[in-house]
């Protein structure tokens, strides 16, 4: 079957940390479209998201809760990071172009056909962003990456192939590159923004900043996890999401917050923030070290003491957001 398919570049590098998809999306978007690749980086996307900075926590609302773009409403989390650059787009949620199919099939191949991939959002489950580049000459099956390529294989991409119609997707139209007048604007803005981000913030199911890491050491004291077993117990769902996310946070950003400094230098207290940062890692090294990192096993949450060692680590990542918080309410 002949497919009209937009040639990609490896665009996710997994290994270098580059957890986040829609910074990885929105990066090779920037690309075809013949942005500055200097400027368009991934890095840009997730400090302007805010999802290098801020923690996010769903507890068992049976959903991958790893980060802002990931868990804040779509359309508001996506007029608030494109419109501070700038970026026109069209927002088209899946119950939209369920009530006219036809149509949406022909946007997606015009944009295909332009050289123009779209990003699409998952709504259910899993609520990462992807690009549909492929679409076959029935224009029946599309096809979606996250731009990770496969093993010895660096131009292949691992491609998971969607009937339009089966799946609950949301598509985001993005066909002119961003306007920034003032980009020390947007790096200042990026940084301003994180005491909101930080405070009191939540979706449904979903909170971020300070709450979602009382909520993670509450959950962990407050017995969720009593009674695991090896076969019950979902590591990545239930608990490693969470320590991805604290040790992306814990090795990212820099770049973002050394730019925003280097365009912003009277923002104050820049090095502050960094300090109060590196506490994500700290954090993370003493979760690896009590055995309650990537590698835990469901027979760790049976050993009380150790339970409360992390819970009162992870709450100090809260303070360590109220802090934060504190250091911009001048401002």
């Amino acid at each position: 079957m002949k497919t009209n398919k937009i040639e990609l570049n490896q665009f996710t590098t997994w290994e270098h940390g580059e957890n986040f998809t829609f910074s990885a999306c929105m990066k090779q978007l920037m690309e075809c479209l013949g942005g500055n690749r200097e400027l368009y980086t991934y890095g840009f996307f997730a400090g302007l998201s805010g999802d290098d900075f801020v923690m996010c926590y769903g507890g068992d609302n049976g959903q991958y809760n790893d980060c802002v773009s990931a868990c804040e409403e779509t359309d508001t989390f996506l007029r608030r990071t494109l419109g501070r650059i700038g970026l026109p787009f069209s927002f088209v949620p899946s119950k939209t172009w369920r009530e006219d199919m036809e149509n949406i099939k022909i946007r997606i191949r015009k944009f295909i056909d332009k050289g123009i991939p779209i990003l699409v959002k998952g709504e259910e489950k899993d609520k990462s962003y992807s690009l549909l580049f492929a679409y076959d000459q029935d224009g029946e099956v599309f096809t979606t990456t996250c731009g990770a390529s496969e093993a010895g294989t660096p131009s292949g991409l691992q491609e998971t192939s969607y009937i339009l119609g089966l799946n609950n997707l949301s598509f985001i139209f993005i066909d002119s590159l961003p306007h920034i007048e003032d980009l020390a604007l947007v790096y200042r803005e990026s940084i301003l923004q994180l005491p909101d981000l930080m405070r009191g913030r939540a979706e449904p199911g979903v909170t971020f900043g300070a709450d979602a890491y009382i909520n993670w050491a509450n959950d962990l004291l407050g017995g969720r996890y009593a009674g695991c077993t090896a076969e019950s117990f979902r590591k990545w769902e239930d608990w490693s999401i969470y320590i991805c996310n604290l040790a992306t946070n814990a090795r990212h950003g820099w770049d973002f917050i050394a730019k925003a400094y280097v365009y912003n230098p009277d923002l104050p207290n820049i090095l502050h923030l960094i300090a109060l940062l590196d506490r994500n890692e700290e954090v993370w090294d003493y979760l690896e070290d009590l055995g309650f990192g990537f590698n835990i096993k469901a027979d760790a949450f049976g050993d009380k003491e150790k339970c409360a060692l992390a819970a009162n680590a992870i709450l100090k990542l809260a303070k360590t957001n109220e802090d934060i918080i504190r250091l911009f309410e001048p401002l």
